[in-house]
């Protein structure tokens, strides 16, 4: 922070320094001051003031105190009170929290202030920063402590973390400054430059739990700001696009190496292009953002650094699709044969364009693989083989697919601090298996986690607050915003196992807007929302904020979200649902009753199977529709959504920001079936797979995606998104439940510092990636 005066008029001027910092160490726990207050002091002729405001953080809660006198200082002849102020409120991410019992800790500060007489100043500066060009040394008032990447600026020295400096020390490393790109990534962090060293300890939940660390871990070419807005770099320094944005040229970090030690080049990415996008052994269907005009994009490498992606249509979303999710890298992408590039000196000795088909084949066998292809996906499964080179701040050095998954420090990673320190400053990664999320959560109530939002349950949240200060953390929400947490999606292509006319019976109701609307006026958000969530989310529905011009006041949708049994029956009844069985259920015209199958994911991140049983409920108690829950583990409910087998899922969805980047929970294309799963692979594949959409909204949907994807028009995207928003809102398809909830509430050590704070939350830009966990660091 900097504080400043000019000279006073007065021969004599008056210089008073102040540098405080606070250290308290009360019952274990840490006091930080971060800025004070120093009242006006009268000297003879003049008047001098220094202005500060402070704030006290202890765990769990920040503290201010009210007008208390800490200290009389006499200064000419007359007493100066320096007071502080303080007021009490418990913070969480951010929010304020209210509790219904507090202990109030008192912080006692005496501070002597030394005065010096006749010290001419033309300026007093009350602390000194060090600072990059370009870097300010707090932020504006209103803005948030973000971390942010630094353009056009490197440091003049760089550092490495001691466990690296003892190998190169011994021979087995090369120097930092060898290990780094000529040009690296610079970050300046959210709160500081921090400290080497300590380990970071999270859980996994098993072998399909790898988002788990695929989001802070970020190999993606391209990357999103903290803000998920702006891309930014990365892996590639640099980019270029052309005035229709049909060209794009990326050019590299010079001299950056795998974790291995070995040279990253364009090799890498066409070894990609040509042994693995177009290798139908590897991807039978390319991933659609590879897709664009009805034509495959086309990769050229210029030189050993750039390289240029062309296509047919203008493709404004292709920078976007970059640093998100969708295209990735292959940590994410890597055992489905995506992401954009791959390690070509380690991957060749498994492929047949290099040692031939019968070797190939060979190696796979004896390794316990079918074919050679499913063996060169695994060898391209970071997550599950220590053994392939990465470009991530931390490597795999044990795999996913036992008891104990662990990532240590990557000795080559690109990117240092503002002060020339290579990232990251933590050492190691170790995350133990918790099937079971009851256990997980205990673990995490119990203090057991350094930072762990992921699979932590809301509904504990006041457990988690109680047992926040003796554990030694603090909560902190990470919100996404208009995002949906329980939304029922209609597959308005369903066909069940076997099939059958009863089956065609119950998907010829699901397709109908007024059968879905039905089921969503018979729903009791407020219960989901108090017994799941705490009321901390909102019962509303996706278009929450988009006014509708047909009904002033109101926005898209308000009209579905609301609790009306009378009104739900009454549709129902006019759609031929107007006759029921001895239980109280409604039957088909058929006479069979009427059944809905809603598959529900187990150990996820909210409890699914669990509200799926409430909404079964209200549905039986308010509108005599009877609904059956699946509950299934994750990879089988995945091959049951890609056999079309799935009738009514319930997951999250994106805000209207990203509905085009990761269209995958509320459109029919790009690999997301949830509205329809053969409209989506008719899309998809151009018209050769699947068959046309049921729904003319569907269609519709299609056809805006289409043109979102290559306007360069700002403006227009964003027409298109919400277009695209209003029509699943028009649609009634997903039903939504809770929206706007916390999507993490993340535990964090009370020493671990650089955490942005609020950290907004989306799939596209892979939260916690967003907040740039390698600069995150742990006070010994």
């Amino acid at each position: 922070m900097f504080g400043k005066r000019s000279n006073m008029k007065a021969s004599i001027a008056f210089g008073a320094a102040l540098f405080v910092a606070l250290f308290a160490m009360a019952c274990g726990e840490t006091v930080v001051v971060e800025k004070e207050v120093i009242k006006t002091i009268e000297v003879p002729g003049q008047t001098v003031t220094t202005e500060v405001i402070k704030e006290v953080q202890v765990p769990g809660e920040t503290i201010t105190v009210t007008k208390e006198v800490i200290k009389e200082v006499q200064v000419a002849g007359e007493t100066v009170i320096v007071t502080k102020e303080v007021v009490k409120e418990v913070q969480v991410a951010g929010e304020t929290v209210i509790v219904t019992q507090e202990v109030v800790k008192e912080v006692e500060v005496i501070k002597e202030i030394p005065v010096e007489v006749q010290v001419p100043f033309e300026k007093i500066v009350l602390k000194e920063i060090p600072s990059a060009p370009g870097i300010t040394a707090d932020n504006p008032p209103g803005s948030y402590s973000w971390p942010r990447y630094v353009p056009d600026f490197m440091p003049a020295t760089y550092q490495e973390a001691p466990m690296l400096s003892k190998l190169v020390v011994t021979g087995q490393l090369p120097p930092v400054y060898e290990r780094l790109p000529k040009n690296p990534l610079v970050i300046e962090p959210a709160e500081g430059i921090g400290q080497y060293g300590g380990t970071w300890f999270r859980a996994f939940t098993g072998p399909a739990d790898g988002q788990n660390m695929e989001r802070p871990l970020k190999d993606h070419m391209l990357y999103f700001d903290t803000g998920m807005t702006t891309p930014q770099p990365n892996i590639a320094a640099s980019w270029t696009v052309n005035a229709d944005a049909t060209v794009f040229t990326f050019t590299l970090r010079e001299d950056m190496k795998w974790s291995d030690g070995e040279p990253f080049t364009t090799r890498d990415v066409m070894f990609w292009v040509d042994h693995m996008l177009n290798d139908e052994d590897i991807n039978p269907t390319p991933p659609a953002w590879a897709v664009h005009g009805g034509e495959m994009l086309k990769f050229e490498a210029l030189n050993d650094l750039t390289w240029q992606v062309t296509s047919a249509e203008p493709y404004g979303l292709f920078i976007p699709l970059m640093a998100s999710v969708i295209v990735a890298g292959p940590h994410t992408r890597g055992d489905s044969g995506d992401g954009g590039y791959a390690a070509a000196h380690y991957l060749e000795q498994f492929h047949p364009d290099f040692v031939g088909l019968d070797t190939a084949n060979a190696n796979a066998v004896e390794a316990g693989f079918d074919n050679w292809a499913t063996y060169f996906l695994n060898r391209n499964h970071l997550n599950a083989n220590p053994e392939a080179p990465s470009m991530m701040a931390w490597m795999v050095t044990e795999s996913i697919n036992t008891s104990r998954w662990v990532f240590e420090r990557n000795p080559y990673y690109f990117a240092v601090d503002t002060a020339g320190n290579q990232l990251p400053y933590i050492d190691k990664v170790v995350l133990t298996l918790a099937e079971d999320l009851e256990v997980l959560n205990l673990r995490a109530i119990a203090g057991d986690f350094t930072v762990m939002g992921r699979h932590i349950d809301i509904a504990k949240l006041p457990i988690f607050l109680d047992n926040a200060p003796d554990q030694n953390y603090r909560v902190q929400f990470w919100r996404q915003p208009e995002s949906g947490i329980a939304n029922l999606y209609f597959n308005e292509s369903w066909i069940p196992e076997g099939g059958g006319a009863e089956a065609e019976e119950v998907l010829s109701f699901a397709q109908q807007v007024e059968f879905r609307r039905a089921l969503s006026l018979g729903i009791e958000r407020d219960q989901i929302n108090e017994v799941f969530f705490l009321s901390i989310g909102e019962s509303t529905g996706l278009c929450r904020g988009f006014d509708d011009p047909n009904n002033p006041g109101k926005y898209y949708g308000e009209d579905d979200v609301r609790l009306d049994p009378d009104a739900a029956n009454a549709i129902l009844d006019g759609l031929g649902l107007d006759k029921k069985d001895g239980e109280g259920y409604r039957l088909m015209p058929s006479g069979a009753r009427l059944t809905l199958p809603i598959t529900a994911i187990v150990a996820s991140f909210e409890d699914y199977p669990g509200m799926s049983e409430m909404i079964a409920q209200h549905w039986k108690k308010n509108l005599g529709i009877h609904a059956r829950v699946d509950s299934l583990e994750r990879s089988l409910a995945s091959t049951r959504g890609q056999n079309n087998q799935t009738l009514i899922s319930i997951w999250e969805s994106s805000g209207r920001d990203a509905v085009l980047i990761t269209p995958q929970h509320l459109l029919a294309v790009a690999g997301g079936g949830n509205p329809d799963r053969l409209g989506m692979e008719w899309y998809d594949s151009g018209g050769t797979a699947g068959r046309e959409p049921v729904s003319s909204f569907v269609s519709a949907q299609q056809i805006l995606y289409t043109e979102g994807i290559s306007t360069s028009d700002g403006e227009r995207y964003l027409e298109i998104a919400r277009r695209v928003v209003e029509i699943n809102c028009e649609m009634v398809n997903p039903i939504t439940t809770v929206m706007n909830k916390p999507t993490y509430t993340a535990i964090i050590k009370r020493n671990v510092h650089n955490i942005p704070n609020p950290l907004p939350f989306s799939y596209h830009a892979q939260t916690s990636g967003n907040g740039f966990p390698e600069t995150w660091w742990i006070e010994q």
